[in-house]
Protein backbone atom coordinates (compact mmCIF):
# COMPACT_ATOMS: atom_id res chain seq x y z
CA UNK A 1 0.00 0.00 0.00
CA UNK A 2 2.90 2.10 -0.16
CA UNK A 3 3.06 3.48 -3.43
CA UNK A 4 -0.77 5.21 -2.42
CA UNK A 5 -0.39 5.86 1.35
CA UNK A 6 2.90 7.02 3.06
CA UNK A 7 3.51 4.33 6.06
CA UNK A 8 6.00 6.87 7.54
CA UNK A 9 2.79 9.50 8.01
CA UNK A 10 0.30 7.26 9.32
CA UNK A 11 -0.35 3.37 10.02
CA UNK A 12 -2.22 2.36 6.77
CA UNK A 13 -4.52 1.00 8.66
CA UNK A 14 -5.92 4.52 10.03
CA UNK A 15 -5.58 6.33 6.79
CA UNK A 16 -7.75 3.53 4.84
CA UNK A 17 -10.47 4.38 7.41
CA UNK A 18 -9.68 8.29 6.69
CA UNK A 19 -9.88 8.02 3.22
CA UNK A 20 -13.31 5.80 3.46
CA UNK A 21 -14.14 8.50 6.05
CA UNK A 22 -13.80 11.55 3.23
CA UNK A 23 -15.60 9.20 0.94
CA UNK A 24 -18.39 9.02 3.56
CA UNK A 25 -18.26 12.76 4.50
CA UNK A 26 -19.32 13.94 0.92
CA UNK A 27 -22.26 12.43 1.15
CA UNK A 28 -23.25 14.18 3.94
CA UNK A 29 -22.13 17.27 2.58
CA UNK A 30 -24.63 16.45 -0.65
CA UNK A 31 -27.12 15.50 1.74
CA UNK A 32 -27.48 18.51 3.02
CA UNK A 33 -26.87 20.81 -0.01
CA UNK A 34 -29.44 19.13 -1.90
CA UNK A 35 -31.87 18.98 0.40
CA UNK A 36 -31.47 22.88 1.28
CA UNK A 37 -31.21 23.54 -2.39
CA UNK A 38 -34.60 21.71 -3.32
CA UNK A 39 -36.59 23.64 -0.30
CA UNK A 40 -35.61 26.59 -2.22
CA UNK A 41 -36.62 26.00 -5.02
CA UNK A 42 -40.28 25.29 -3.74
CA UNK A 43 -40.54 27.85 -1.56
CA UNK A 44 -39.36 29.78 -4.80
CA UNK A 45 -42.18 27.93 -6.15
CA UNK A 46 -39.83 27.17 -9.42
CA UNK A 47 -39.91 23.48 -8.29
CA UNK A 48 -42.80 20.64 -7.14
CA UNK A 49 -40.65 17.83 -7.07
CA UNK A 50 -37.92 16.62 -5.33
CA UNK A 51 -35.37 15.58 -7.67
CA UNK A 52 -31.68 16.41 -6.22
CA UNK A 53 -32.24 15.12 -2.66
CA UNK A 54 -33.58 11.87 -3.49
CA UNK A 55 -30.23 10.49 -5.37
CA UNK A 56 -27.79 12.40 -2.97
CA UNK A 57 -26.23 9.33 -2.46
CA UNK A 58 -24.92 9.17 -5.84
CA UNK A 59 -21.98 11.72 -5.27
CA UNK A 60 -20.74 9.42 -2.20
CA UNK A 61 -20.92 6.60 -4.77
CA UNK A 62 -19.21 8.29 -7.63
CA UNK A 63 -16.70 8.82 -4.81
CA UNK A 64 -16.38 4.81 -3.60
CA UNK A 65 -16.23 3.86 -7.16
CA UNK A 66 -13.30 6.02 -7.86
CA UNK A 67 -11.33 5.01 -4.70
CA UNK A 68 -12.29 1.85 -5.68
CA UNK A 69 -10.53 2.12 -9.00
CA UNK A 70 -7.71 3.67 -7.68
CA UNK A 71 -6.58 1.28 -5.22
CA UNK A 72 -7.67 -1.39 -7.82
CA UNK A 73 -5.13 -0.37 -10.49
CA UNK A 74 -2.42 0.37 -8.66
CA UNK A 75 -2.63 -3.25 -7.50
CA UNK A 76 -3.20 -4.41 -10.84
CA UNK A 77 -0.01 -2.44 -11.81
CA UNK A 78 2.21 -4.17 -8.96
CA UNK A 79 0.76 -7.63 -10.41
CA UNK A 80 1.72 -6.79 -14.13
CA UNK A 81 4.47 -4.77 -13.32
CA UNK A 82 6.56 -6.32 -9.87
CA UNK A 83 5.01 -10.11 -10.16
CA UNK A 84 4.33 -10.38 -13.82
CA UNK A 85 1.13 -12.00 -12.62
CA UNK A 86 -0.59 -10.87 -16.28
CA UNK A 87 -3.62 -13.08 -16.01
CA UNK A 88 -4.32 -12.09 -12.30
CA UNK A 89 -4.14 -8.14 -13.68
CA UNK A 90 -5.91 -8.79 -16.72
CA UNK A 91 -8.91 -10.64 -14.36
CA UNK A 92 -8.47 -7.48 -11.61
CA UNK A 93 -9.01 -4.61 -14.30
CA UNK A 94 -11.85 -6.85 -16.00
CA UNK A 95 -13.38 -6.64 -12.42
CA UNK A 96 -12.93 -2.86 -11.99
CA UNK A 97 -14.10 -2.53 -15.76
CA UNK A 98 -17.59 -4.18 -14.24
CA UNK A 99 -17.70 -1.94 -11.68
CA UNK A 100 -17.61 0.87 -13.45
CA UNK A 101 -20.33 0.28 -16.09
CA UNK A 102 -22.66 -1.06 -12.78
CA UNK A 103 -21.63 2.26 -11.05
CA UNK A 104 -22.86 4.33 -13.95
CA UNK A 105 -26.00 1.97 -15.09
CA UNK A 106 -27.34 2.75 -11.15
CA UNK A 107 -26.49 6.43 -11.38
CA UNK A 108 -28.08 6.77 -14.65
CA UNK A 109 -31.11 4.81 -13.94
CA UNK A 110 -31.53 6.85 -10.55
CA UNK A 111 -30.78 10.49 -12.34
CA UNK A 112 -33.56 9.37 -15.33
CA UNK A 113 -36.21 7.59 -13.19
CA UNK A 114 -39.49 9.13 -14.01
CA UNK A 115 -40.90 11.07 -11.10
CA UNK A 116 -44.24 9.47 -8.84
CA UNK A 117 -47.94 10.80 -9.67
CA UNK A 118 -48.43 14.05 -7.80
CA UNK A 119 -50.83 16.64 -7.34
CA UNK A 120 -48.91 19.25 -9.45
CA UNK A 121 -49.25 16.32 -11.99
CA UNK A 122 -53.18 16.36 -11.89
CA UNK A 123 -53.17 19.56 -12.00
CA UNK A 124 -51.09 20.44 -14.66
CA UNK A 125 -53.41 18.01 -16.84
CA UNK A 126 -56.87 19.48 -15.87
CA UNK A 127 -55.15 22.96 -16.27
CA UNK A 128 -54.29 21.78 -20.08
CA UNK A 129 -57.63 20.75 -21.11
CA UNK A 130 -59.44 23.86 -18.52
CA UNK A 131 -62.88 24.93 -20.51
CA UNK A 132 -63.24 21.27 -22.27
CA UNK A 133 -65.42 18.46 -22.50
CA UNK A 134 -64.35 15.35 -20.29
CA UNK A 135 -65.42 11.76 -20.57
CA UNK A 136 -66.53 10.47 -16.94
CA UNK A 137 -64.17 7.81 -17.66
CA UNK A 138 -60.89 9.89 -17.61
CA UNK A 139 -62.79 12.45 -14.69
CA UNK A 140 -63.10 8.86 -12.32
CA UNK A 141 -59.71 8.11 -13.72
CA UNK A 142 -58.41 11.38 -11.89
CA UNK A 143 -60.26 11.18 -9.14
CA UNK A 144 -58.81 7.51 -8.24
CA UNK A 145 -55.10 9.46 -8.75
CA UNK A 146 -56.03 11.48 -6.25
CA UNK A 147 -57.26 9.24 -3.97
CA UNK A 148 -54.31 7.55 -4.19
CA UNK A 149 -52.10 10.21 -3.85
CA UNK A 150 -53.88 11.18 -0.71
CA UNK A 151 -53.56 7.70 0.49
CA UNK A 152 -49.87 8.17 0.25
CA UNK A 153 -49.86 11.56 1.91
CA UNK A 154 -51.90 10.15 4.85
CA UNK A 155 -49.28 7.61 5.52
CA UNK A 156 -46.70 9.97 5.67
CA UNK A 157 -46.07 11.93 9.10
CA UNK A 158 -46.15 15.76 9.64
CA UNK A 159 -42.51 16.84 10.07
CA UNK A 160 -41.06 18.17 12.48
CA UNK A 161 -37.36 20.25 12.42
CA UNK A 162 -36.24 20.43 16.09
CA UNK A 163 -33.21 19.34 16.89
CA UNK A 164 -34.46 16.01 19.00
CA UNK A 165 -37.00 15.45 16.33
CA UNK A 166 -33.48 15.31 14.08
CA UNK A 167 -31.74 13.16 16.39
CA UNK A 168 -34.30 10.92 16.15
CA UNK A 169 -34.30 10.93 12.17
CA UNK A 170 -31.12 10.26 12.46
CA UNK A 171 -31.65 7.26 14.26
CA UNK A 172 -34.24 6.40 11.57
CA UNK A 173 -32.23 6.60 9.02
CA UNK A 174 -28.52 4.61 9.99
CA UNK A 175 -26.97 5.64 6.76
CA UNK A 176 -26.67 9.66 7.81
CA UNK A 177 -24.36 7.81 11.02
CA UNK A 178 -22.22 6.20 8.53
CA UNK A 179 -19.76 8.45 8.57
CA UNK A 180 -19.80 9.28 12.56
CA UNK A 181 -19.83 5.91 12.74
CA UNK A 182 -16.17 5.76 10.91
CA UNK A 183 -14.73 8.62 12.35
CA UNK A 184 -15.46 6.43 15.81
CA UNK A 185 -14.04 3.28 14.38
CA UNK A 186 -10.96 5.34 13.01
CA UNK A 187 -10.23 6.71 16.43
CA UNK A 188 -10.07 3.06 18.03
CA UNK A 189 -7.47 2.44 15.24
CA UNK A 190 -5.65 5.48 15.49
CA UNK A 191 -5.42 4.84 19.62
CA UNK A 192 -4.47 1.03 19.16
CA UNK A 193 -2.07 1.61 16.60
CA UNK A 194 -0.32 4.34 18.49
CA UNK A 195 -0.58 7.10 15.59
CA UNK A 196 0.85 10.71 15.84
CA UNK A 197 -1.23 12.68 18.56
CA UNK A 198 -1.65 15.48 15.80
CA UNK A 199 -3.38 12.71 13.77
CA UNK A 200 -5.61 11.95 16.53
CA UNK A 201 -6.71 15.39 17.31
CA UNK A 202 -7.61 15.80 13.99
CA UNK A 203 -10.04 12.69 14.15
CA UNK A 204 -11.24 14.19 17.14
CA UNK A 205 -12.27 16.45 14.57
CA UNK A 206 -13.66 14.83 11.89
CA UNK A 207 -15.84 12.80 14.76
CA UNK A 208 -17.38 16.14 15.90
CA UNK A 209 -17.85 17.32 12.75
CA UNK A 210 -19.67 14.13 11.27
CA UNK A 211 -22.16 14.54 14.31
CA UNK A 212 -22.91 17.67 13.74
CA UNK A 213 -22.98 17.13 9.91
CA UNK A 214 -25.73 14.36 10.46
CA UNK A 215 -27.73 15.90 13.11
CA UNK A 216 -27.67 19.00 9.99
CA UNK A 217 -28.62 17.05 7.17
CA UNK A 218 -31.44 15.25 9.29
CA UNK A 219 -33.01 19.12 9.91
CA UNK A 220 -32.27 19.89 6.28
CA UNK A 221 -34.01 16.68 4.87
CA UNK A 222 -37.28 17.33 7.72
CA UNK A 223 -37.41 21.00 6.18
CA UNK A 224 -37.84 19.26 2.42
CA UNK A 225 -40.28 17.07 3.85
CA UNK A 226 -42.32 20.19 5.54
CA UNK A 227 -41.68 22.13 2.58
CA UNK A 228 -43.04 19.19 0.57
CA UNK A 229 -46.04 18.78 2.39
CA UNK A 230 -47.03 22.70 2.11
CA UNK A 231 -46.69 22.24 -1.81
CA UNK A 232 -49.45 19.35 -2.17
CA UNK A 233 -51.73 21.41 0.26
CA UNK A 234 -51.72 24.46 -2.00
CA UNK A 235 -52.21 22.28 -5.27
CA UNK A 236 -54.32 19.96 -4.21
CA UNK A 237 -57.04 22.62 -3.22
CA UNK A 238 -56.13 23.75 -7.14
CA UNK A 239 -57.28 19.96 -8.31
CA UNK A 240 -60.30 20.04 -6.37
CA UNK A 241 -61.27 23.15 -7.84
CA UNK A 242 -60.60 22.10 -11.22
CA UNK A 243 -62.13 18.69 -11.09
CA UNK A 244 -65.54 20.50 -9.56
CA UNK A 245 -64.66 22.58 -12.82
CA UNK A 246 -64.55 20.44 -15.48
CA UNK A 247 -67.47 18.04 -14.13
CA UNK A 248 -69.48 21.16 -14.13
CA UNK A 249 -68.59 21.42 -17.94
CA UNK A 250 -69.33 17.67 -18.66
CA UNK A 251 -72.51 17.57 -17.26
CA UNK A 252 -73.74 21.17 -19.07
CA UNK A 253 -76.05 20.17 -22.03
CA UNK A 254 -74.46 21.66 -25.14
CA UNK A 255 -76.00 24.56 -26.42
CA UNK A 256 -77.91 23.94 -29.40
CA UNK A 257 -77.63 20.32 -29.33
CA UNK A 258 -80.63 18.77 -29.84
CA UNK A 259 -81.44 21.22 -32.42
CA UNK A 260 -78.84 19.88 -34.39
CA UNK A 261 -79.63 16.08 -33.94
CA UNK A 262 -83.25 16.67 -34.68
CA UNK A 263 -81.93 18.76 -38.34
CA UNK A 264 -79.21 15.32 -39.09
CA UNK A 265 -82.63 13.09 -38.47
CA UNK A 266 -84.36 14.81 -40.70
CA UNK A 267 -81.93 15.26 -43.59
CA UNK A 268 -81.26 11.47 -43.16
CA UNK A 269 -84.82 10.57 -43.76
CA UNK A 270 -85.45 12.65 -46.42
CA UNK A 271 -82.22 11.03 -48.20
CA UNK A 272 -83.65 7.50 -47.37
CA UNK A 273 -87.14 8.77 -48.52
Amino acid sequence: MSGIVDDSLLPPVVAWLLVAWFASLSGQLADIGTARFDARLLARGSRTIVRLHAVAWVVPLAAVIIIALWVGLDFAARLLFDQARVVDAVLLSAALLVLLVCGWLVITVAATRPADDSYRAIRDELADVAGSRLQQERLDALRARLASIDDDRRATPPAATSRRTAIGWVLKRPQRAIPTAIAVVTLVAAVATAAPGWSVAAILAALVLSSVLAVTGARASLTLIAAVLATQVDYRSEVVHLLSEAEKISKKPVAGLGDRVTRALQILREQQG
